[in-house]
């Protein structure tokens, strides 16, 4: 069965001292291969990107775009790259958006905004910016927040966009996704990182709102991608709920 991971991070650095070696393009591509996955999607995030002066952002975004872009051209069968974007930076996050939709990229995000010094999702400026993405029929992927309220607000500012929320469980919202993913038509989730730590739950949340709602995903290389494969294959599933989850809802949402 053909396997998407929705949710990785190219250039991912975060625990190298602890692995005592740099993952390299080559390490990250084969670590996904070793465990069958075929086609993944998601942001650059490098650790000495993180937590600078909101400013400096004007740098980094663009920088981790292009790595982003390059490293599709680099792997064009395997990765769907994810771009960013900023609120203090709305002019060049629409250029962003315009010049890379225009280059056949399909995803912004993930957005991890507590790592790039911007938190609410309330924020009619991000607004402003994801509608461009919206008219050009991007997705959206974004890490949530402690705050829930802060973002429905977002779900119904792009009733058009599919938005897929990270982490399913994640802090504890399991509740809150599947209220607002029953609310709103546009609101997926992935179950990357702590979306797959409760036996039963993810047969719980295709019963309440479908499989073609829910996407594997890992946040490869911070975390493997065996734990959240296993997960979903262990789980009490049709096969076709089965391949919606692991391949088919990622690869219909990014065009792939």
């Amino acid at each position: 069965m053909r396997i998407f991971d929705f949710h990785v991070h190219p250039g991912y650095d975060f625990h190298n001292d602890e692995l005592g070696y740099e993952i390299t393009p080559e390490i990250f591509v084969s670590g996904l291969r070793e465990h069958g996955v075929s086609g993944c999607s998601g942001s650059v995030i490098h650790k000495g990107d993180t937590m600078h002066e909101v400013g400096d952002y004007a740098e980094i975004l663009p920088r981790a775009n292009r790595e982003a872009y390059a490293f599709s051209q680099c792997y064009p069968e395997l990765y769907t790259p994810g771009i960013h974007i900023h609120p203090a930076h709305p002019e060049l996050s629409c250029a962003e958006i315009e010049h890379y939709a225009d280059n056949g990229v399909r995803l912004v995000g993930e957005l991890v905004p507590y790592l790039m010094g911007w938190r609410d999702y309330s924020d009619p400026t991000l607004w402003e910016i994801l509608r461009v993405a919206e008219r050009r029929g991007m997705v959206l992927s974004f890490h949530p927040n402690k705050r829930p309220l802060d973002m429905e607000p977002l779900f119904a500012a792009l009733p058009t966009m599919p938005i897929v929320v990270a982490h399913l469980d994640g802090y504890g919202l399991y509740e809150f996704e599947i209220e607002m993913m029953r609310k709103y038509e546009n609101v997926y989730a992935d179950i990357s990182a702590h979306g797959a730590e409760r036996e039963g739950m993810l047969e719980d949340a295709v019963r309440r709102v479908g499989a073609e709602r829910i996407l594997y995903g890992s946040d490869y290389p911070g975390y493997s991608p065996k734990p959240f494969i296993d997960y979903v294959m262990r789980a009490k599933l049709t096969d076709a709920e089965r391949e919606a989850i692991l391949h088919k809802n990622a690869e219909r949402l990014l065009g792939v």
